[in-house]
């Protein structure tokens, strides 16, 4: 017998989306808190993203602009908050690459190289979902 289906609120979507695209926690310990594949985290992730999108546009409509020009508008918000992304996690990058050629101790130097390459692999991530 199948277990009954699941359902998450919109709102407990947004939340765990948020965890994980703050960085506060990564997919795989947003999926194990609410007990789901780490494939429906980046589900929600484009449901969250889609359904802001179409909400920015009705608004932008609901104002007097036409959906031509609402379109457009909401595309380049969108631009601008990725280039705000990548500006915020290059300046993390150079404070702690300034900290590591600080830093004498060799265990902080571990440390920080390590999220450091964490980093890294979370931009490679996000280039690879942008494509």
């Amino acid at each position: 017998m199948r277990k009954p289906r699941r359902k998450f609120t919109d709102e407990m979507k947004l939340v765990a989306v948020e965890d994980y695209v703050s960085g506060r926690k990564s997919a795989a310990q947003v999926a194990a808190a609410y007990n789901v594949s780490i494939s429906h985290v980046y589900k929600w992730k484009v449901q969250v993203e889609e359904k802001a999108k179409g909400q920015s546009i009705e608004e932008l409509v609901s104002t007097g602009r036409s959906p031509a020009d609402a379109k457009l508008i909401a595309e380049l918000n969108a631009e601008r908050r990725a280039y705000q992304l990548m500006v915020g996690e290059q300046a993390m990058i150079i404070e702690l690459l300034r900290k590591r050629l600080m830093s004498t101790n060799s265990q902080q130097r571990s440390e920080l190289t390590g999220l450091i390459e964490t980093l890294e692999r979370a931009v490679q991530k996000r280039k690879r979902g942008n494509s």
